[in-house]
């Protein structure tokens, strides 16, 4: 049994104070928009940017902002303030940061331009001067890495994590850490520091586990963040609020120093690092600066994949994946792959044709083993330190309920997982295909505390595979509900498709396509995204 350290009600309330202090009080919004369903418009009409600052977060990525920070037409100052005065915004409104360190962003970005100043012929680096904002589970010197739990709370990091410290080499600005759920393993990320909400609608969530940094990012609070994944999560947040999401193969970015909840020691179905972008080039951006990094200075466990600047293929084969095999994709999601499916049949240098996969229900099945193979021990004895109840989206999930195995069992689930390798590498190799085109999940963003499956893009965690998602479209007037008698695998199918009761409630929710890529062609996919996009 655990010792009980302070109650949680009293850390998560210091906490909270804590958190709200280090806003600038010419940075805190007045109340008119308490009330409000979408915050979308917030930052253009709060009062709180300059001209300027609502240029540079508004009308660039981070791309285009690299351009002008290189061109001298922006300091690395002005823009870290205006990123920072922008991010203040968008946690107002939806909750979504954890640690922020505003003053010691603009120092840094301070010293970038002071050492450009001192030596203007010097070769910038090659962030110099791009706020890129991270998961909560990174470490960053200096503070805490709480990942939605009290326990953790008052322990800041001695040292940075390996990504955080490759973007600081690379002349990045690092200035807030954003929300996660409870357990980091639900679609909502909700704890005991409070609910990020989804800026869009905030009936619906804002996914999970990066779903802090999916609501900074569709505020412009940010236009590069760093999330995990381990099933799902930069993507499920990726299509819960309209942006780019990638998850690479498992490895090429530093994952050393961040903290996980999965059981310590286990090497099952391991966490990967990627990045959340506004844009696809953005998210190339930080791939091919990653791969091009000496990465195996800041992680041990690293795959040093370099970036080859390979050729784009004259023509690729792209698989046409309609649902899973367990669960039926709701009315939006279903026209949202039509709509891009169609348009990729025009295109010449686009092959398309429809594919089934095998087994996924016995392999997420498997994936759920992989994430409880203690069953609730390690999480239960977190919670207990502190008195910290469930969430509700850790209870829908039902984590804490599921039973363990032994090591036999863990064996048997590695023989299996490498049978399925085997299986899908005969797929791929005799359809000669370059990519999968299928949806992100069934259904868009649910309401609060109602996403509990990650079939659509757990499967690619199971089998280590890169995956992007690329926004498409929002649900319109049009995306009527139909007959749940359309969901054909079972109950639970039926359950989950019926969630979708038509527009009136997920109204602008944004829809999504996943596209999916061997595993280490990391780069490959990039070009076969670039081609979709």
């Amino acid at each position: 049994m655990s010792e009980v350290l302070k109650d949680y009600q009293i850390i998560s309330a210091e906490k909270n104070m804590q958190r709200h202090s280090k806003i600038p009080k010419e940075w805190l919004l007045p109340k008119s928009h308490h009330g409000a369903t979408n915050f979308m418009d917030v930052p253009s009409t709060c009062g709180v940017l300059s001209d300027v600052e609502h240029n540079i977060t508004s009308n660039f990525d981070a791309t285009a902002l690299l351009e002008k920070l290189k061109g001298g037409e922006w300091s690395a100052e002005q823009v870290t303030v205006a990123f920072c005065k922008r991010a203040a915004i968008a946690h107002q409104l939806t909750n979504c940061l954890t640690e922020i360190f505003f003053d010691k962003a603009i120092e840094r970005a301070r010293e970038l331009d002071h050492e450009r100043q001192i030596s203007p012929s010097k070769a910038l680096r090659p962030l110099n001067g791009i706020p890129v904002s991270l998961k909560d589970s990174f470490q960053v010197s200096g503070y805490d890495t709480s990942t939605g739990l009290a326990c953790f709370v008052n322990e800041p990091a001695k040292e940075d994590s390996g990504t955080a410290a490759m973007l600081l080499d690379l002349g990045a600005v690092l200035y807030c850490k954003t929300n996660l759920p409870q357990s980091i393993m639900t679609g909502d990320s909700d704890n005991v520091f409070g609910r990020t909400l989804n800026p869009r609608n905030t009936a619906l969530t804002a996914g999970g586990s990066t779903g802090g940094e999916g609501a900074l990012l569709a505020l412009r609070g940010s236009v590069l963040g760093v999330g995990t994944d381990i099933g799902g999560s930069i993507r499920v947040p990726s299509v819960c609020n309209g942006i780019y999401g990638f998850r690479p193969s498992v490895g090429i970015v530093p994952h050393g120093g961040v903290r996980d909840l999965t059981t310590p020691g286990t090497d099952g179905v391991r966490s990967t690092v990627g990045p959340m972008a506004t844009s696809l080039r953005d998210i190339v951006l930080f791939l091919k600066t990653t791969m091009q990094a000496e990465t195996w200075r800041y992680d041990s466990a690293v795959i040093s994949v370099p970036w080859t600047n390979l050729p784009p293929k004259d023509k690729v084969r792209i698989g046409l994946l309609l649902d899973d095999g367990m669960y039926t994709p709701s009315p939006p999601v279903r026209r949202g792959l039509k709509k891009t499916a169609d348009l990729l049949q025009k295109s010449d240098n686009i092959d398309i044709f429809p594919i089934t996969l095998p087994n996924v229900k016995e392999h997420y099945g498997d994936l759920i083993k992989y994430f409880t193979l203690l069953g609730a021990e390690n999480y239960s004895e977190l919670f207990a330190r502190t008195g910290e109840p469930e969430v509700p989206s850790l209870k829908a999930l039902g984590l804490l309920s599921m039973t363990g195995t032994n090591l036999r069992g863990f064996f048997d689930l590695n023989v299996r997982r490498q049978a399925a390798a085997r299986q899908y590498l005969q797929l791929f190799r005799s359809t000669g295909i370059d990519a999968i085109l299928m949806p992100p999940a069934p259904h868009t963003a649910l309401p609060l505390d109602k996403w509990t499956t990650a079939s659509y893009t757990g499967l690619w965690n199971y089998l280590d595979y890169p995956a992007v998602v690329i926004p498409v479209d929002t649900v319109r007037e049009s995306d009527l509900a139909d007959d749940v008698s359309n969901a054909v695998y079972g109950a639970e199918d039926a359950r989950m498709y019926s969630l979708y009761t038509g527009p009136e409630l997920y109204n602008d929710a944004p829809i999504g396509v996943q596209l999916v890529g061997y595993r280490y062609a990391d780069e490959a996919l990039m070009h076969t995204a670039s081609m979709v996009d």
